[in-house]
């Protein structure tokens, strides 16, 4: 038994369904060698079968997903005894999956059968199948990549987070916390990737938003204080002197005088600020 759901291919640029369907296969029923243009998932319902790629078999049972992968050349036949139901979807793609699309050839996705089952529904849809098909797949993403975050994803989301709340008061203990790193840890992580320390890293992008403000936007140093998340101009003052070695008025008349300059180069304390054009 066979169902397959007719598409239009829409040529979407990011995620683009093309096929889906669902079958119960007879025993020993295969399929290939063949190959495909776009990216074919098959989520084993019950039953079980092989997968064979690159010159390896891999047994499948209910619950795993096995991966064809764009120009893969795959074969794969249900087994004699439980042959296999499984559904299908096909999808080209012009933005990242998943890593464990490209290194694993059979996933474990128990929880993504919801997901799958759902797909089927496109099948009673007059209009906008395609579209109800992108959502799904967005989900199968999202739920497949849950809980394979690199410690470089931890470090860029956390730079991320720095540079959108730079103005607020930031904890480096609880924004580690957040990420369910160690504190130390995630220093370790976060200077590796980025060869500063989290809460150095904080300090030159304040510095760096308050040149900007003061430069480009007319702020004076106290309403450019305030915006970067120092509460006063003397605590300011004071990291700014550090950063650049001359105070936030100083920094400001040259600026002024440069007629939109860039703001000073980070310098050792006591060093001269450097200042250059826009580019």
């Amino acid at each position: 038994m066979e169902k397959t759901i007719f598409l239009v291919n829409r040529h979407w640029k990011e995620v683009n369904p093309v096929d889906c369907g669902w079958e119960k296969c007879r025993a020993r029923h295969s399929f290939g060698p063949a190959t495909r243009f776009y990216w074919l998932l098959h989520y084993v319902v019950q039953g079980s079968g092989v997968f064979q790629t690159d010159g390896k078999r891999y047994p499948v049972r209910a619950g795993q997903i096995f991966v064809i992968r764009p120009f893969e050349t795959t074969y794969y036949k249900a087994d004699a005894q439980t042959p296999w139901e499984y559904i299908w979807v096909g999808f080209t793609a012009g933005i990242d999956l998943p890593d464990c699309f490209y290194r694993e050839n059979v996933i474990g996705a128990a929880r993504c059968g919801g997901i799958f089952s759902s797909m089927l529904e496109a099948g009673e849809m007059r209009e906008g199948r395609e579209l109800y098909l992108c959502g799904k797949i967005y989900q199968l993403l999202a739920r497949l990549a849950e809980g394979q975050d690199s410690g470089e994803d931890c470090i860029e989301r956390a730079k991320t987070y720095l540079e959108s709340n730079y103005m607020r008061e930031i904890s480096i203990l609880e924004l580690a916390e957040k990420l369910n790193l160690n504190r130390s840890y995630f220093s370790t992580l976060f200077r590796r990737k980025t060869g500063k320390s989290p809460q150095q890293y904080l300090t030159d992008y304040r510095m760096k938003k308050a040149c900007q403000l003061m430069a480009e936007h007319g702020y004076t140093p106290g309403e450019a204080a305030l915006s970067t998340g120092y509460p006063d101009i003397f605590s300011f003052s004071r990291m700014f002197k550090r950063q650049f070695g001359l105070s936030p008025r100083h920094y400001l008349e040259q600026a002024r005088r440069a007629d939109g300059q860039d703001p000073p180069r980070s310098e050792p304390s006591g060093a001269r600020p450097v200042t250059g054009r826009n580019k």
